[in-house]
């Protein structure tokens, strides 16, 4: 996607937004990535809902994109940068992603305003606590459209999206059983404090954003070859080209969630809120499929709560971990607790938390074959499936399955897992 700034903008069928002549690119990274958390497996729920009728006070029409002038949009620009220590400039490419999501993006945006409910509670308390600016909670939505489980191609996970080695290095858990980086309330402090760091080395909201993105180095090198300048817009031409847009793409964002009735977008909500859920801690072994099966609560549900456990099973630790589920089964955890805890013990006789089920016939044929079947559900991606089975690569599914297109999984294929 490309899209070009300055003067009169508009939208075309091809991703591009034209503003005179002069253009930059926005095929990178960000942009992708938007388009490929997009289609989350929570996204594409169908009890996401929205409710237009108290929200639009300005009287549009049904799916009306209202024209708003760059003057407009640079006029709330500047009042952004009054009321917060992260300077908004008015910059042709703040302009450019402002109308990006504001515009083409507006189906996302309304999504991220439906999941603020969820998440942004976490992230304003957290970066009020470390005295941030508020405005920072809108980067997860440039790094993971808040989806808690999405992987990048290079490794980085969690709505903060932490490489493993930096996630230890900020005290995070990554093994088998646990990836902290998905875990809401930790991966934020760890991003909190990240981000202070790089303040207190750069004195610079825009250095410090940038240095989350490509790292300190990066930053670095940009400004000696600019001569020591510490500006980023004087900096911008020496930093990577993701690096370039990473920061008008937060000031854009942060705008088009602030001036979205403006712009004729509300809220599509999830199916739970804040409010709806809670935590309870434990220490103990804890399979998905026994809270499902004492609670009558969905793997699913608890699977999207609790995206820090990929094998779908909180293990034995010494401290108490977090099992988040919604308010109204708190009660009943605890009063079958202990059941659950024998039953989760690894002694249980009880089905593996994935096994796909199978018959007889199709079990025998597996096991002299040498593989077993699993059913692909909705939302699935290659990664999540490899993580259900101990020992499983995405390069071992791509082998066994090679007659499939694993960019077009259908809800409902059957795959082979090599055992």
């Amino acid at each position: 996607m490309f899209t070009s700034i300055s003067g009169f903008c508009q939208l075309s069928n091809q991703d591009t937004i034209v503003q005179d002549s002069v253009t930059i690119e926005l095929d990178d990274p960000i942009s992708r990535r938007l388009d490929s958390t997009f289609l989350a497996y929570y996204f594409e729920k169908e009890d996401f809902t929205t409710d237009t009728l108290q929200l639009n006070t300005f009287n549009f029409q049904p799916n009306e994109i209202p024209v708003v002038p760059d003057s407009i949009i640079v006029e709330r620009l500047i009042r952004m940068s009054e009321m917060s220590p992260i300077s908004f400039s008015p910059d042709k490419r703040t302009i450019a992603f402002a109308r990006l999501y504001a515009e083409k993006k507006r189906r996302l945006t309304s999504r991220m305003l439906g999941l603020a409910e969820l998440y942004f509670p976490v992230f304003e308390e957290l970066l009020i606590k470390n005295q941030m600016p508020e405005e920072l909670k809108y980067l997860p939505i440039i790094e993971s459209a808040l989806n808690a489980k999405a992987t990048s191609p290079m490794g980085a996970a969690g709505l903060w999206q932490f490489m493993p080695g930096t996630a230890k290095q900020m005290g995070l858990e990554v093994s088998y059983y646990i990836d902290e980086r998905r875990e809401l309330y930790q991966s934020t402090e760890a991003a909190c404090k990240y981000l202070k760091d790089a303040y207190n080395i750069y004195k610079d909201w825009h250095l410090a954003i940038a240095s989350y993105n490509s790292g300190a180095g990066n930053v670095n090198k940009a400004i000696r070859r600019s001569n020591g300048k510490t500006n980023f817009w004087e900096i911008i031409q020496y930093l990577p080209r993701e690096t370039q847009n990473y920061v008008p793409a937060l000031l854009g964002c942060a705008y088009a969630m602030k001036y979205h009735r403006e712009h004729n977008i509300y809220p599509i909500e999830p199916s739970r809120r804040n409010f709806e859920i809670d935590t309870v801690w434990i220490n103990q072994r804890v399979k998905f499929s026994v809270v499902e099966k004492y609670l009558k609560v969905s793997i699913k549900e608890l699977e999207y709560l609790n995206p820090a456990y990929p094998k779908l099973l909180v293990p034995d630790t010494k401290e108490d971990r977090p099992l988040v589920m919604p308010i109204v089964y708190i009660g009943l955890f605890e009063s079958n607790k202990d059941s659950i805890y024998a039953k989760s013990k690894r002694s249980s006789s009880l089905p593996t938390d994935s096994s796909p089920k199978r018959t007889k016939g199709e079990e025998k044929n597996n096991e002299r074959e040498g593989f077993i079947y699993y059913t692909i559900r909705k939302g699935d991606t290659l990664w999540d499936v490899a993580q259900r089975y101990d020992g499983v690569t995405m390069d071992d599914l791509k082998s066994e399955n090679s007659h499939l297109n694993f960019k077009k999984l259908k809800t409902g294929t059957k795959i082979r897992i090599p055992k």
